[in-house]
């Protein structure tokens, strides 16, 4: 891996390496103004061919300017390591991705990992177990990917039981209401992680796990070429029905009070401001409240 200066006409553009509907045209005039602060973009050389990986916008904005040249840092790969690369780098810097950008993201990777698990799927996404089992579950109906008996964590190890339900304790995205559909979480690397209070720190998914890629699968349905599964047409998204909602929330819900069972929970509350008090007070209110509305009718 290297950084250097590249001519912008030996660089390739790959519709399918840019899971973006479009380029936003407010941040290609950010970063033209503010151009000398860029940092490189990443190019991936796959059979002598520079394939721009990350840096759109950055692109787009050399070429408002007439540069000549952009630096970037180059990676020996394959189209299979730069679709990998892709699905994941814009969901932790840059201008974010809209919702459908997101599912995208998350389409591809179970594309070409789908023997990962949930939650490690969702830790390095920094997405919700939720929102990649129903992703995941609509893509096996579309028979674009396999139901594997077991799954591989993030420690390498194959779970037989990766369609267990999800682990009670799992921490829920803070400063952020949560929508059953998407469920990205503030926390930008960090996805749902293993701690029983909202203050704990959790460790970074292992990166370093062996794993299986699509071009691997023998499963007769699923694209093996990159350009394939990037290509390939979105699932059908269908909305949550009220039962699962309701479900959701109910989950949800009792995580909460389970935050407030935590050990710890009542010393910080305890030296939490009157404020922020007040507005957990006031927010358990409404909810009772409502909720008794609505079992009234």
């Amino acid at each position: 891996m290297k950084i250097r200066d590249v001519p912008l006409d030996d660089l390739v553009i790959e519709p399918s390496l840019n899971l973006r509907d479009r380029l936003d045209d407010f941040t290609v005039e950010r970063y033209a103004d503010s151009w000398e602060r860029l940092p490189p973009i990443t190019i991936y050389e796959v059979e002598k061919k520079y394939l721009v990986a990350d840096g759109f916008h950055r692109h787009a904005a050399a070429v408002m300017l007439g540069k000549r040249a952009i630096k970037a840092e180059i990676i020996q790969g394959t189209m299979t390591d730069a679709l990998d690369f892709v699905a994941s780098v814009n969901l932790f810097h840059g201008l974010p991705l809209t919702r459908a950008e997101r599912r995208r993201a998350v389409e591809v990777k179970l594309k070409l990992h789908h023997d990962w698990s949930d939650r490690r799927m969702a830790e390095e996404l920094a997405v919700s177990r939720e929102l990649v089992a129903k992703i995941r579950r609509q893509l096996i109906e579309a028979r674009q990917i396999p139901n594997l008996p077991g799954r591989v964590g993030a420690d390498g190890k194959l779970y037989t039981s990766a369609g267990l339900p999800k682990d009670p304790h799992e921490r829920l995205p803070k400063d952020r209401p949560v929508d059953p559909d998407d469920q990205t979480t503030s926390e930008g690397k960090r996805g749902m992680g293993t701690a029983t209070a909202p203050w704990a720190e959790t460790a970074p998914p292992d990166t370093h796990a062996p794993t299986r890629t699509a071009e691997s699968s023998a499963f007769p349905d699923l694209p093996v070429e990159p350009k394939a599964i990037a290509e390939s047409g979105p699932v059908e998204v269908t909305s949550a029905t009220i039962d699962e909602m309701l479900e959701l929330m109910s989950k949800q819900i009792m995580q909460l009070i389970a935050w407030t069972q935590a050990e710890g929970f009542v010393e910080a509350y305890r030296q939490a401001r009157p404020g922020a008090r007040g507005l957990f007070h006031t927010a358990a209110i409404k909810l009772a409240a409502r909720a008794d509305q609505l079992r009234r009718g």
